[in-house]
């Protein structure tokens, strides 16, 4: 598949589909553990096109369930965060203990049946779980396990925490913005589009943001490149990679006591390497930039800026921001960051890890946002008449162009070639499969 309709992408109709067939059977990131430490803490996400509560029950479970009273559907709660140990419908006083049951309903004695039934009434669930943080949820109840749905892409996301230790938290609170354009655009743009970097963010380059990495002398002694590595898995997650390389090598098969972990202290790689498997070494090792994405709508971002974004004295930084893209309708799309720091790293480490994020990839950054959002907008202005929908899009980029690596670690379908939409063909191609399935 390398061509779409473009009706996918500004059609309601579509969208509608959508909600049933893509977004009710998968897995969805809601977000992460360390947002609700204590008991009674909640957060109101959106788990495909119903508002949800996710919260931290008495007896420390996470719980997930419809924002909707079930007595006259009234929204239980409006605040983004808080902690409570009920949620109270504001017109009739139904009251719900905050793993889902009804535990208070007013009159209930004297003007009710007797065969009333509290427990008929709790709020619906979804299936929730944890892991190594991440806080997923699901309306499917014949959905595979969570670690099945990951499938290949769990190894990447167990190398890319098991990086400094395995232990990682959310700092400070998560940004949200509204962006015009379908939420396809902006999921298909994490999976793998290196294709735009030089012209949607050429500011980017003309202030040497990217780039300066290569001057290290640390990551090798010959002349240095970047080597683009593409990986798309049956389920419709993705991955790319960008690694520092010796032009005249371009292996995996590197000594591991060479090992160097960008945009963190030097003096922290022998233990981050001490922590991860050799697999897992070779994988992040010299890696500049990985982004990617969870089907079908969760996104991130791992990548090191220095003092283009910051202070003369700062040092290069990564930051690991981790993005949900949820349609408000077809045009629309609701954009939620987190930052997420190592729990070993020191405080000041942390802050500008975030002060990073924040300012080059957020709603409110000086960099790169801005410019794809445009590209969005622009995208939203331009398709959707009577000629320009009969234009298909097209995903044809690196078709049968790439090879593979020589001791690339990691499983999946991964292919060398910087410039591919490898990963948006996966990713279109699962889509494909829910969109044209049977009905039920």
């Amino acid at each position: 598949m390398y061509r779409l309709d473009r009706r996918a992408f500004f059609d309601e109709d579509v969208l509608k589909e959508e909600m049933r067939r893509v977004f009710r059977p998968s897995w969805q990131l809601l977000g992460f553990e360390s947002e609700l430490p204590d008991a009674g803490d909640y957060a109101v996400r959106r788990l495909g096109d119903d508002g949800v509560i996710v919260a931290r029950d008495e007896e420390g479970r996470i719980s997930v369930m419809l924002n909707s009273c079930s007595h006259r559907g009234t929204q239980l709660c409006r605040a983004t965060f808080g902690n409570s140990a009920h949620f109270r419908c504001s017109y009739h006083g139904w009251t719900y203990a905050n793993d889902g049951r009804l535990v208070g309903v007013p009159s209930l004695r004297s003007n009710y049946p007797q065969d009333f039934r509290k427990e008929a009434y709790d709020l619906p669930r979804a299936r929730a779980t944890a892991y190594r943080g991440f806080i997923f949820a699901t309306w499917n109840e014949q959905a595979p396990p969570l670690e099945e749905y990951l499938g290949d892409f769990r190894w990447y996301l167990d190398a890319m925490l098991d990086l400094t230790g395995g232990d990682w938290e959310v700092y400070g609170p998560p940004q949200r913005s509204v962006v015009k354009g379908n939420w396809k655009i902006s999921t298909d743009n994490f999976a793998g589009d290196g294709y735009h970097m030089q012209t949607t963010h050429q500011a980017a380059f003309e202030q040497g943001i990217y780039g300066s990495s290569l001057a290290d002398g640390t990551l090798g002694k010959g002349e240095l490149d970047l080597m683009g590595i593409n990986i798309s898995t049956p389920q419709g997650h993705a991955v790319r990679a960008g690694y520092v390389v010796e032009k005249a090598n371009p292996t995996f098969e590197r000594d591991l006591t060479q090992a160097a972990y960008l945009g963190y202290p030097p003096e922290e790689w022998p233990r981050f390497t001490a922590a991860q498997t050799e697999e897992q070494v070779r994988f992040n090792s010299h890696c500049e930039v990985v982004h990617g994405t969870v089907f079908p709508n969760a996104a991130f971002l791992s990548v090191s800026h220095d003092r283009a974004v910051g202070r003369d004295t700062d040092p290069l930084t990564k930051y690991f921001v981790w993005r949900v893209h949820t349609p408000i309708d077809a045009r629309h799309t609701e954009c939620t960051y987190w930052t997420l720091v190592p729990r070993s790293m020191s405080e000041e480490w942390k802050r500008r890890s975030y002060a990073f994020q924040a300012r080059s990839q957020s709603a409110g950054g000086i960099l790169f946002e801005m410019d794809d959002f445009e590209n969005f907008a622009r995208i939203d202005a331009a398709i959707g008449g009577s000629v320009a929908d009969d234009a298909p899009t097209d995903l044809s980029l690196g078709m049968g162009l790439g090879t593979p690596v020589p001791g690339f670690p990691g499983p999946g379908r991964a292919e060398h070639l910087t410039l591919s939409e490898h990963n948006q063909r996966g990713f279109y191609r699962r889509w494909a499969e829910l969109m044209e399935a049977p009905r039920d």
